[in-house]
């Protein structure tokens, strides 16, 4: 069965148009959060499935291919655009589901603020004005790639100073289960900062910083930066000496 650009919303899982096999592959993939939303599409020799996930304060996209019996994860992150792409088929279909989410699928200068998840758009709000660099994603890998590329210190992050950016990427296995990443600041208190999107995006302390490290190091390697402020800010500002920069 071809569900073409339709979509639906779920009221739990009771909504009778979702296979069987794709809700108990899903369950299982997703063993913690709140899936929003199911939508399918046609690609070549298979179908796609996406969905939309919550987890905590955190939200996420999944991708889903089913050739016939058989499913698989292919992607899953807060944005689209770190998406494994592969010749063909893959590139089809996340073209398909950006089409279908209301996502932009190509590469901006700045991560867009009309994303799903304006993760790296939030992010800015406070980078810009204070270092004059700004995240070209809203994906957690994509955060990841720019910060690695930046005028950055590596920090570890049990010792983080203020005004740290502590990423921990989405991760995924194939068969599930699925962990939306996440990127988080760190302010003066020793306490952990971001975007709550239980609260439409609205920045609020989430835990403090050994609570949020315990919580996400399991899951995928935390990774720490310390962006250098741009030279009005070093003007007014006598910060910490940063730790030299190191390879990841």
């Amino acid at each position: 069965m071809l569900f073409g650009l339709h979509t639906w919303l779920l009221a739990g899982w009771a909504f009778a148009g979702i296979p069987p096999a794709l809700v108990e592959f899903a369950q299982r993939a997703v063993p913690e959060g709140e899936i929003r939303y199911w939508g399918a599409f046609a690609a070549p020799r298979s179908i796609c499935h996406v969905f939309t996930l919550r987890q905590a304060e955190r939200t996420g996209i999944f991708l889903v291919r089913q050739a016939g019996a058989k499913f698989e994860i292919i992607g899953a992150d807060t944005s689209l655009d770190s998406f494994p792409r592969e010749a063909g088929e893959s590139d089809a279909a996340l073209r398909a589901a950006a089409e279908l989410l209301g996502e932009p699928f190509a590469s901006h200068s700045a991560a867009p603020v009309n994303g799903f998840c304006p993760l790296g758009a939030s992010l800015n709000t406070l980078l810009a004005p204070i270092t004059d660099f700004t995240l070209s994603s809203n994906s957690t890998w994509g955060i990841l790639r720019d910060l690695q590329h930046a005028d950055a210190c590596v920090v570890e992050p049990e010792r983080a100073p203020p005004g740290s950016l502590l990423v921990c990427p989405s991760h995924f296995a194939k068969p599930g289960p699925v962990l939306i990443g996440f990127v988080v600041i760190v302010g003066p208190d020793r306490c952990v900062y971001g975007p709550d999107y239980r609260q439409d995006g609205a920045w609020r302390r989430l835990a403090t910083l050994q609570e949020w490290l315990r919580a996400n190091q399991s899951v995928s390697p935390v990774r720490g930066f310390l962006l250098r402020a741009n030279e009005k800010n070093r003007k007014h500002t006598s910060p910490q000496r940063p730790s030299p920069a190191r390879p990841l």
